[in-house]
This record gives structure tokens, C-alpha cells and sequence, in this order.
């Protein structure tokens, strides 16, 4: 249920495994709201999560769907949004950013999700943006 949750229609449920290994034990980004929302101003994603990891000095994150508290890092934190910097455009990617920093030092990992299991939700994106409910990407490479 938590991979049809995530992916609204993971390759294999019959067989989750794989899936569940690419996400367990790291913070991630649920893959809808990394997709429908947070792709499409990755901009004010970016300086959001800078502001937070600058200012809160946190130890714990109570997650929206998930068992909590989840004891969690700052880096921990950047690396679940790693995934922007593939959004942004190098204009924007050049400004010293600390989630860059702490992507460079622990990997994408936390931020990637098996495309197979994305390709429900990612045709549902495509849908949304062609007639017009959701914005396409507004700024940075095309993923």
C-alpha cells in the first residue's frame, strides 16, 4: 500500500522489494510531491529548504504520512532534495547552495526513485501539463 501511496502505481507490487530497498532508511521526498509540485518551482523549493537548514537547528522531522519522529541530519535533510539541483539552471545552480554541498559528499541516493516505478505518476504529469492543470517545469533542464 505505502508503494501505491508513493508512486500511484509502483512496476511490482507482487513483488516490492527493490522498491522498498531504494527508499528505506533515508528521508525522501514523497515522489507525487517531488513530480506535481515541488518540480514546477524548484526555485522557491531551493531557497525554502536553505533557509531551513541554515536556521533550524533541528534533530527530528515529523513526516506528513510516516511513522515519527524520524531522527534525521541537516545532511539528511539536503540530501532528500537533491533532486534540485537536476531542476535548476545553472544560473541559479552556481549560488552556493548547502544542499549541493551535502549531496556532493553523500550521493543522490536519497532523491531517486526507480523510473520503472515512476511511470505511472510520471504520465500523469505529462497528462496534467498538457491539458493545462499543471504548469510544465519552469525553469532548469528537462527531466
Amino acid at each position: 500500500m505505502v508503494l501505491q501511496i508513493l508512486f500511484l502505481g509502483p512496476s511490482n507490487l507482487l513483488e516490492p522489494k527493490a522498491s522498498f530497498a531504494q527508499m528505506s532508511q533515508k528521508l525522501i521526498v514523497s515522489p507525487i510531491v517531488k513530480t506535481l509540485v515541488f518540480s514546477k518551482v524548484p526555485e522557491k523549493v531551493r531557497d525554502w529548504i536553505d533557509r531551513v537548514s541554515r536556521d533550524w537547528r533541528f534533530r527530528r522531522i515529523i513526516p506528513a504520512h510516516f511513522a515519527a519522529p524520524v531522527n534525521v541530519s541537516r545532511s539528511d535533510f539536503l540530501a532528500a532534495f537533491a533532486f534540485l539541483d537536476d531542476l535548476l539552471d545553472e544560473r541559479y545552480a552556481t549560488r552556493p547552495s548547502l544542499s549541493s554541498l551535502f549531496t556532493s559528499l553523500m550521493g543522490k541516493a536519497a532523491s531517486y526513485f526507480p523510473p520503472d516505478d515512476m511511470k505511472t505518476l510520471s504520465s500523469l504529469d505529462q497528462f496534467l501539463v498538457s491539458v493545462g492543470a499543471v504548469k510544465k517545469t519552469v525553469s532548469g533542464r528537462k527531466r
